[in-house]
């Protein structure tokens, strides 16, 4: 029976004082996740029961993509192994964020049409999982196609009747995150959403371990399997690639102290990045920057929409303008990757090409312990002229000498044969024995 703990303490804290109040409230919280936590391991009992019966009378099982962005769409590679095994039928879901107007992630209509046409045009089946017309958000199981699994790609402004917990009582919940797992912030593992999925899927035991010894349920949905995003690498390791020395400059949009990242350098070397550019064109320049950096910039007075626009008009009369989510290719036809984003320097770091670390000056939250290896066994750059040495003697002179630190990391961590699209599919097979 599920029990509404959380109104009930927030309603007796409007009659205590506000200190008593708080805590109240906190305990509300805390009675609220755990009733929900007993909501959601009864209900897959059932749906687990649901699916083993579908596959004995040799039914589809459905498979649910939720996706809101699709610069963010990193499980490409789940959706083929799904779509190639017979006993599945995968689906991608559109929806909207729920985030509110003010918020750099407010998405209007067109933002979700654009996401639709993504999905048609590479000819997946794809559902709108919103209603334009009565503005609000459809519940999974009212959609066409009923899902027996839903793999959602992003944890955050998911609306309540598309989250964990409602889709619980009849689909086996699973979360792969759009990004590679970065830091040591509890935003990636220690929110409610993280709690209520029922299988969180990530990159390795080191990211694992951390996790579970901080995360307020023990870790006990965490499931190592590497990341889909990276499977690219192993699916075209005996590709043929035409070298187009791209130099790429990948900006990250936490610029501030606003934010629980800050990494990003873009307000100090945005700039100074782009006049080096101008100067040096034979470099072959490629400017990549996160999604949600335009949108933050402005959002938080930084810069305009004009200005923006003047700034990557810029680049696009000297190198490439790189703002869709199939940046993998480009990648490997580079030479150097120069960045303050996490996940890129991951995903980079298995071209084994150099990679230069920008470093925030803002106090920045630490890489979690793989990708901290990672950054450890790169080049680092503290300021502007620190970066233009680094371009000089590894770009220019060619003489990247951190190579072999790279190349034994990349053997630690175990990347080059690791097939995560595989190993999820093991796994959901294994949940249902």
């Amino acid at each position: 029976m599920y029990i509404p703990y959380e109104k009930i303490f927030d309603t007796l804290a409007l009659f205590t004082p506000i200190k008593f109040g708080v805590k109240l409230k906190k305990i509300g919280q805390k009675l609220k996740i755990k009733n929900n936590l007993k909501y959601i391991s009864k209900n897959k009992k059932q749906v687990i029961k649901a699916i083993k019966e579908k596959l004995k009378n040799n039914q589809k099982i459905n498979v649910a993509f939720y996706i809101y962005d699709e610069t963010k769409w990193k499980s490409q590679s789940i959706y083929d192994i799904f779509e190639n095994d017979e006993r599945f039928t995968p689906y991608i879901f559109v929806t909207k964020n729920c985030s509110p107007e003010n918020n750099m992630n407010f998405q209007t209509k067109n933002d979700i049409i654009k996401v639709y046409d993504f999905f048609k045009n590479k000819n997946a089946r794809v559902f709108y999982a919103y209603d334009f017309e009565k503005d609000d958000y459809i519940p999974f199981n009212k959609m066409p196609v009923k899902p027996d699994i839903v793999f959602y790609c992003h944890p955050w402004y998911v609306f309540k009747t598309q989250g964990p917990v409602m889709v619980s009582k009849y689909a086996i919940t699973c979360y792969i995150p759009y990004f590679l797992a970065t830091s040591i912030s509890p935003i990636e593992y220690y929110t409610r959403f993280h709690q209520y999925v029922q299988n969180h899927y990530v990159l390795n035991d080191l990211i694992k371990n951390y996790y579970a010894e901080n995360m307020g349920n023990k870790g006990k949905n965490l499931k190592s399997t590497g990341h889909p995003m990276l499977d690219y690498f192993y699916l075209n390791k005996d590709k043929q690639y035409e070298n187009k020395n791209y130099t790429i400059y990948a900006p990250h949009w936490s610029v501030d102290k606003n934010n629980n990242l800050h990494w990003g350098t873009f307000l100090d070397l945005g700039y100074k990045i782009l006049e080096y550019a101008k100067t040096h064109p034979d470099l072959n320049w490629v400017y990549k920057p996160h999604p949600c950096l335009e949108s933050y910039l402005i959002t938080n007075k930084y810069f305009s929409k004009d200005e923006i626009n003047s700034y990557k008009k810029e680049w696009g009369e000297i190198g490439i303008i790189m703002e869709t989510g199939d940046y993998l290719d480009l990648f490997m036809k580079s030479r150097a990757l120069i960045t303050d984003c996490g996940s890129f320097e991951t995903e980079y770091f298995l071209t084994q090409k150099p990679l230069i670390h920008l470093k925030s000056n803002i106090d920045p939250t630490p890489f979690n312990p793989s990708v901290d290896k990672i950054v450890k066994s790169c080049y680092e750059a503290k300021d502007f002229d620190e970066l233009q040495n680094i371009i000089d003697e590894v770009i220019i002179k060619n003489n990247d000498y951190k190579s072999n630190e790279r190349k034994k990391v990349y053997k630690e961590l175990d990347y080059e044969n690791n097939y995560a699209a595989k190993n999820i599919l093991e796994d959901i097979l294994n949940c249902l024995k």
